[in-house]
């Protein structure tokens, strides 16, 4: 996953990548690996379980930048 590419479907501004620390945590089952999502304009950043990444910001329909990705 290129945290630097937009994701298809999504806010042009819209990135998500896996925390590195999760990513060697055998204890982890993988839907409970936690994604960092943020939009890079905003600078607002979330945390989410793998299996709970929304499919758009939570801020979409308040954005004034929201631009949907092709």
């Amino acid at each position: 996953m290129d945290p630097y590419a937009p994701l298809r479907g999504k806010c042009t501004w819209w990135r998500e990548i896996p925390r590195d620390e999760d990513q060697y945590d055998v204890t982890l089952k993988p839907e409970q690996r936690r994604i960092l999502c943020t939009c890079f304009v905003e600078g607002y950043r979330w945390e989410f379980a793998s299996n709970e990444v929304p499919a758009e910001c939570p801020r979409a329909n308040s954005c004034r930048y929201y631009i949907k990705s092709r």
